[in-house]
């Protein structure tokens, strides 16, 4: 964003006005991971999503995928993908089970606002899914996770899920095609 004007300022972002219209710059970096199980022909059955706090949505909660904020600890991306995963899903996956994850690319998640969401899905079948530890914040401790099946998970009204899912299709039937020639 060039040449903005900050109108009101917290911890993640700023309420600024840049060429007339209102909008959102963000001090931090969110990522995104979609969790997904296949059966034995490699079909995908189920995918992860969060139930999560959200006063804004009907109802107090939007289904979404899991989300988290790139902390200093972490060393890149993947590890926070990771550590997401695992605070919010009760899933882990090490970084040495690398072949389990799908980079899908960067979502801009709002039309005014400089959010970019790198997003990724991961294959969890056959990992083991424990309590989410969570990271000790009042919406996680409101929020809950669970694997649903995808004839479910399509019908969402959130944007994220369903933009990660439509790309997520395309990268793993190319992935079950070069698998298969």
């Amino acid at each position: 964003m060039k040449d903005f004007k900050v109108l009101h300022s917290e911890s993640n972002f700023d309420v600024v006005e840049v060429a007339q219209m209102v909008g959102l710059k963000y001090k931090t970096m969110t990522i995104a991971v979609m969790p997904y199980t296949v059966d034995e022909n490699g079909l995908v059955l189920t995918t992860g999503f969060l139930k999560e706090y959200n006063p804004f949505r009907q109802g107090n909660y939007a289904f979404t995928l899991i989300t988290g904020t790139v902390e200093d600890q972490d060393e890149d991306l993947i590890n926070t993908a990771i550590r997401e995963l695992e605070e919010e899903g009760g899933i882990t996956c090490s970084r040495e089970d690398i072949s389990r994850w799908i980079y899908l690319g960067n979502f801009y998640p709002y039309k005014n606002s400089d959010l970019m969401i790198p997003t990724f899905a991961v294959d969890v079948t056959g990992l083991e899914t424990k309590e989410p530890k969570g990271d000790g914040s009042a919406k996680e401790e409101k929020s809950s996770f669970e694997m649903i099946p995808v004839s479910e998970a399509i019908t969402s009204d959130e944007t994220l899920p369903l933009a990660a899912f439509l790309l997520f299709n395309y990268f793993y039937s190319k992935t079950v095609d070069m698998e298969q020639k």
